[in-house]
């Protein structure tokens, strides 16, 4: 281990240990010049097992569950095992226990076997995914679809390879890892963000950019965000299209299934879908299953299966996968009642938290962040939470803003209307035990007038 960057643990005093999370710890590691990755693991255990140590939440110290994980009761199997209300997953439509998804699912490894053995483009792909991609291009009417093994590397991939070292690109701060991560592999130089659903700001950049890029210009936003739970303005955008020549690539992973007809997601509820360049998507969530798309003209597609190495050498997902997400699609599309099921629950809890006075800000979807600005509080109530049976995961920086922190609740379709109710009523009650509307995390009930 290096000397020079040697701190001695643990850097953190102990009445400061809920006001930390380790990936807080790293950031203020790494702002003080602390490079050696020796020492800021060292670092970064010891919080986590002090706080461990003091009965303070950390997140691999009970988020091994112990059924399916739609299910709204799952066992926790770390830290004195019991039964939770389970908040935290994005199977949305409950569609992995769906007995037509499961029976197509032991047919198809009855017939193909488990693994594919090898990526798309040396053979692994069969029948199945082929009928994935007809089926989407049939579904969003753009010239072809081509498959990754996960969302994440759809994103990863595609803007690994579209993104050139001339061309502006241009990202909703709070884009997704996976658009990062796939922007920062390609070899643009020049990637900015701008304000979270900020047509004004986005603009801005965009006259910026119109002057000074000799490449492309590239937007890149999500229609619907996954840590925030709000929509994208995706009409406005669009309509920027008619003053700025730039491409625009959305990622629906949190509304493909939930939104539009037949599921088809949010870019086709609001009419935009021909406008749009570049749309990607997870199987991972609404399918119930795993895997990716990119959507596109055939062009770009042929461009992409020899220039994305995320397709290139990587695996394909696994017939038996393949068999989910073609039964998932068929259920969304032939089954309406389930994504309006999901949506009735969604806007009864809301209105139950709005209620209550918890500051939903302007969040949408099944995605229902409950904003906690105080760390602190923040891990205390999550943990209380626990204790109690109900299971959810603290969002806190750097993953959002320093004050950002927030609980995020993703509703389910199998959730019951009695379980919405048993976890607004203890968040409640954890509210005025903490002393949060006294505070400046929430909004207090009086303010919500229209409600």
């Amino acid at each position: 281990m290096s000397s020079i960057h040697k701190i001695d643990s643990p850097t953190i005093p102990n009445e400061r240990i809920y006001q930390n999370t380790t990936g807080t710890l790293m950031m203020h590691l790494k702002r003080a010049g602390v490079r050696d990755v020796d020492t800021i693991a060292e670092q970064m255990d010891d919080l986590r097992q002090q706080q461990l140590s003091e009965g303070i939440y950390s997140f691999d110290s009970f988020s091994c569950l112990g059924s399916d994980a739609s299910s709204p009761i799952a066992t926790s199997l770390n830290q004195a095992p019991h039964d939770c209300v389970i908040w935290s997953t994005n199977l949305y439509l409950g569609l992995n226990r769906h007995p037509q998804i499961i029976e197509k699912v032991v047919d198809a490894v009855q017939r193909f076997g488990t693994g594919c053995g090898t990526s798309a483009i040396s053979g692994g792909m069969n029948i199945l995914h082929k009928k994935i991609e007809a089926k989407l291009q049939q579904w969003l009417g753009k010239e072809s679809v081509m498959l990754f093994p996960t969302g994440f590397t759809a994103n990863m991939g595609a803007l690994a390879a579209l993104c050139q070292e001339n061309d502006h690109v241009l990202i909703d701060e709070e884009s997704h890892a996976s658009i990062r991560d796939g922007i920062r592999l390609s070899p643009t130089r020049r990637w900015i963000s701008f304000g979270h659903n900020s047509i004004e700001d986005l603009q801005r950049k965009l006259e910026f950019s119109q002057r000074e890029c000799t490449g492309k210009i590239i937007v890149v936003v999500e229609s619907a965000y996954s840590m925030s739970g709000d929509i994208c303005p995706l009409a406005e955008l669009v309509a920027l299209k008619r003053c700025f020549n730039f491409l625009i690539f959305v990622d629906e992973a949190h509304s493909f299934g939930l939104y539009g007809e037949g599921g088809r997601g949010l870019c086709y509820q609001e009419n935009v879908i021909d406008q749009v360049d570049f749309i990607a998507s997870t199987f991972s969530k609404a399918a119930a299953s795993i895997g990716g798309f990119v959507t596109t003209e055939r062009r770009f597609v042929s461009y992409f299966q020899w220039s994305s190495n995320a397709y290139a050498f990587q695996a394909c997902f696994t017939p038996a996968d393949a068999a989910a997400v073609l039964a998932a699609l068929e259920v969304i599309e032939t089954s309406p009642d389930i994504a309006r099921t999901l949506h009735e629950k969604n806007a009864y809890m809301r209105l139950r938290l709005k209620r209550a006075g918890f500051d939903l800000r302007s969040s949408q979807t099944p995605i229902v962040p409950i904003y906690i600005s105080d760390t602190e509080k923040l891990l205390k109530i999550c943990f209380e939470l626990y204790k109690r049976g109900v299971f959810s995961v603290p969002v806190a920086y750097p993953m959002v803003g320093a004050n950002d922190g927030r609980i995020r609740l993703i509703v389910n379709v199998r959730h019951s209307y009695e379980q919405i109710d048993r976890t607004v009523d203890l968040l409640d009650d954890l509210a005025k035990e903490f002393e949060l509307f006294n505070a400046k995390d929430m909004r207090t009930p009086s303010s919500l007038s229209n409600i």
